[in-house]
């Protein structure tokens, strides 16, 4: 064998021996850290078992169960929240009706994929807005009373409901903001909103500067739905952002140059929409907190807006004009009320491409974009004039209807002899609010009576259903989206102006139960 051949068969030796070394030295490092995580965990559990058996107290057990849970992979959280997911399911399955069985003998086994597949494809419709849970027709008015909340000094102007239905968001007049939890009642307040500097050698002031009075008036709230995050904004021309967990003051966001009237997040996500006097809408980016966007349209100032899951909003404004936006496309669809008609003061979505709208002369309509009119109209269901039924409906629909308000008008003091000094403001239909992912739905305005209705996906028909009492102006309504209350902004003065007031009503937040009757 040639010397350089035995050579390389040597280096080649010792290169596998050193190899060979080398993947032993790995594996007895791999088995180490392996056993030092195995004394590792079963350190934790024996610890977690002596806490247990010696009753030390929560405080071990608390922090062996977050070393646990920070062990733990992305994967194995998915598939542990999934497995708690389907548990809820059976458990909500069983509840709903233990003593049923289907033809199938399968009854209510979630296990079955059919079953399964159905429920979790319901769920994601409903989420998306593609599917209306009927609830309406089981909607029931209660015996129970009515609670009032108290807390505001002024007129409630806001009110935003999280989407569990267990917290409530509040704004008035007078700047305060609370929280409100709603099983207890208990009302937690938030830190004024901090003052607007503006430095007039940094070019402040300007048509972006607040007012030199009343800047601290809140007109409208809102609150995202897994961001815990909460928008306000009032006569500052500033939308504020606070995060719910440790209410504080997160950024105020500069660029209106009128009071900011409406805010609305697009479901699901963190985008956010603002209307103001100015009369424009802006578009903000709540996850890189950035302005996006501005919508112009509007000839006069902006009222209200609303929102859905898509890049669709719906605004009213003073130039009597409903606007429905197409943000991607960047396109609009304006549509007025007949000659005669009411200027429309509300508005809230029923589906992807319906509304609702309350206007000034007491008409609440469903709009939608196949059309340039109103799709239907019940005229003067709030106020004190004979109702007015749409085409489809009879005269005995719109006399039930006007007795139902009569009835409310009665219990909350208030009667076409005794407006509570409000005249024709009465009619104004100030709010109107969807329940999200139902089809019930509620208006109210200074007339002494919040009526209830029920829509279809489809948008008609809209169908009257009962009236609650309620005396004072409903500036802000909240339908919850199990149908088990109604919570209303109630305040002496209109939201957004001074020029009313009902002196016997009391500003502050009425909580109305309802009962649901089971299928």
């Amino acid at each position: 064998m040639a010397p350089n051949a035995r050579a390389g068969d040597r280096a080649g030796r010792r290169a596998r021996a050193t190899g060979d070394a080398n993947d032993a030295d790995d594996a007895e490092r791999e088995a180490n850290e392996t056993l030092d995580d195995e004394d590792e965990r079963s350190g934790v559990a024996r610890a977690r078992r002596e806490a247990m058996e010696t009753g030390e107290g929560s405080d071990a057990e608390a922090a062996a169960e977050a070393e646990a849970a920070a062990r733990e992979t992305v994967q194995e959280k998915r598939i542990r929240l999934a497995k708690a997911y389907l548990e809820r399911l059976r458990e909500e399955a069983a509840a709903e009706d233990t003593d049923e069985e289907e033809e199938d003998g399968e009854g209510k086994n979630l296990d079955s994929h059919a079953r399964l597949a159905g429920r979790l494809m319901m769920e994601a419709q409903k989420k998306s807005g593609h599917q209306r849970e009927a609830i309406a027709d089981r909607v029931r008015v209660s015996a129970r009373a009515s609670g009032t909340w108290r807390g505001h000094k002024r007129a409630v102007t806001g009110v935003a409901l999280t989407e569990d239905d267990r917290t409530a968001y509040s704004v008035s007049k007078d700047g305060s903001i609370f929280m409100w939890d709603i099983e207890t009642e208990k009302r937690t307040r938030f830190p004024r909103t901090p003052d607007v500097v503006v430095d007039p050698l940094q070019g402040g002031g300007g048509p972006q500067a607040p007012p030199k009075c009343g800047s601290h008036v809140m007109l409208c709230c809102a609150v995202s739905g897994d961001r815990n995050l909460f928008a306000t904004g009032g006569a500052d021309k500033r939308v504020h952002v606070w995060d719910t967990r440790t209410m504080t003051h997160v950024t105020a966001f500069a660029g209106h140059r009128g009071a900011i009237t409406g805010l609305g997040f697009r479901h699901g996500t963190g985008q956010l929409f603002s209307c103001s006097e100015d009369r424009t809408v802006k578009i903000w980016s709540l996850d890189d907190m950035a302005y996006v966007d501005t919508l112009f349209g509007h000839q006069e100032r902006c009222i209200g807006l609303d929102t859905q899951r898509r890049e669709r909003l719906v605004t009213v404004g003073a130039d009597r004009a409903t606007r429905f936006w197409k943000v991607p496309e960047d396109s609009q669809l304006v549509l007025r009320p007949p000659q005669g008609g009411g200027q429309a003061e509300s508005c809230a979505f029923t589906a992807h491409d319906h509304w609702l709208t309350g206007s000034q002369d007491g008409t609440v309509a469903i709009w939608n974009t196949q059309r340039k009119r109103a799709a239907q109209s019940w005229e003067n269901v709030h106020g004190f004039r004979d109702v007015v039924a749409p085409r489809g409906f009879s005269d005995t629909d719109a006399k039930t209807a006007q007795e139902q308000r009569e009835a409310a008008q009665v219990s909350s003091g208030i009667s076409s002899k005794n407006d509570g000094g409000v005249g024709d403001m009465a009619s104004w239909v100030s709010a109107v609010h969807v329940g999200k992912g139902t089809d019930f739905a509620a208006s109210g305005a200074a007339d002494g009576a919040i009526r209830l209705w029920k829509t279809s996906h489809e948008g008609e028909p809209l169908v009257p259903l009962d009236c609650l009492p309620a005396r004072g102006f409903v500036n802000a309504i909240q339908v919850a989206s199990t149908g088990r209350f109604v919570l209303a902004g109630m305040g002496q003065e209109p939201r957004l102006g001074r020029w009313g007031r009902d002196s016997g009503a009391k500003n502050g937040l009425v909580l109305h139960p309802l009962d649901l009757e089971k299928m």
